[in-house]
């Protein structure tokens, strides 16, 4: 009879230790929601047109990209230029969809229009205005 006690104890205890070590907190794998990882400030340090580099020095030019977190998987955007000393008015970029793009970072889209990548910190903006191929290079600030 205390065989069977002694069997019954080492059982329990074996099953109880099996679920507190089955039992793992899942919140610590989650990863950060895209719009978290890509909203920021950034400041164009590159810009291109058409091939051409611009130097953004020589032109006393400022430009940042300003991205809030909308959603998961989506982002809203503002530009703010500064010409000269000069203010202009500020851009609206609308909403930005996020997708992950594995070790490539991540993909911006404008609607289904990719227009950007995002990797370690480094925005890169690449789109057509008024006919131009406009290239921006920028980092977190």
């Amino acid at each position: 009879m205390k065989k069977i006690a002694f069997l019954k104890n080492i059982f329990a205890l074996l099953l109880l230790s099996t679920l507190m070590f089955a039992c793992e907190d899942k919140d610590k794998d989650v990863s950060p929601e895209l719009s978290t990882k890509v909203a920021g400030t950034y400041k164009v340090t590159k810009l291109t047109v058409d091939g051409d580099d611009y130097p953004l020095e020589v032109a006393k030019a400022s430009i940042t990209i300003q991205l809030d977190k909308f959603s998961a998987e989506v982002v809203t955007g503002k530009m703010k230029v500064t010409l000269d000393g000069d203010r202009e008015p500020d851009e609206d970029l609308g909403t930005l969809n996020l997708k992950n793009a594995g070790s490539t970072g991540i993909d911006i889209y404008e609607n289904t229009e990719k227009v950007g990548n995002l990797k370690d910190d480094k925005l890169n903006i690449f789109v057509v205005f008024e006919g131009q191929e406009v290239e921006m290079i920028a980092t977190k600030q």
